[in-house]
């Protein structure tokens, strides 16, 4: 009787535990795609709060470089004495996009914490600059954009046609073109932080 009893109590068939571990799964698989999500979400946020960063920064130092600019005109000469502004000498418009060549101390390039950095495998942002005559020989126009890579693009070394592994996006080049892309049609391969700034030629009497 004590066998009988025992096979006629309640428990669960193999088929009830197949079903909750199928329905298990299911509920992991969606918390674990929830959790790429929200990682991704957080990556992209964070590469833009630093690049935001680094823009602001150099909009400080071209103010600061306007310092250096002490006389009204167009000559090389009246521009010599800044970093950032000399390359105005002589344009009677625009420069267009470059990479500029900093003083002492700073850098076009930044690693992935907003450091200025001189080392191209720690590259990760970049910094050009377009100045562009307000009123020639006296005020300027001064566009600011900080680039990088979006997550996973490494130029020539792309597992699938133009991506690999999105830890693996270090060491961009910095010079203007790059900023326009490799031709990826209607998904560029970079992010960028765009700002603007006027500066006046400084009178001194």
């Amino acid at each position: 009787m004590s066998r009988l009893n025992q096979r006629n109590q309640p428990g669960f068939t193999l088929v009830e535990v197949m079903i909750a571990i199928g329905i298990m799964t299911v509920g992991s698989l969606g918390i674990l795609s929830m959790h790429h999500a929200v990682s991704g979400a957080n990556r992209s946020a964070q590469e833009m709060s630093t690049a935001v960063a680094i823009t602001e920064r150099w909009v400080e130092r071209i103010e600061r470089d306007s310092l250096a600019w002490s006389a009204q005109g167009l000559n090389t000469s009246v521009l010599t004495g800044t970093d950032y502004l000399s390359p105005l000498a002589g344009t009677v418009s625009s420069t267009g996009w470059f990479t500029p060549s900093p003083s002492t101390g700073e850098s076009f390039a930044f690693n992935y914490f907003g450091e200025d950095t001189n080392t191209a495998g720690e590259i990760k942002y970049c910094t050009n600059l377009r100045l562009n005559w307000l009123r020639q020989g006296s005020s300027a126009r001064v566009d600011i954009r900080t680039f990088w890579y979006r997550a996973g693009y490494v130029a020539g070394n792309a597992t699938h046609p133009n991506w690999v592994d999105g830890g693996d996006f270090r060491g961009a080049a910095c010079d203007a073109a790059t900023a326009d892309g490799w031709g990826l049609g209607a998904a560029p391969n970079v992010d960028v932080v765009v700002a603007s700034t006027v500066v006046t030629w400084l009178r001194r009497n």
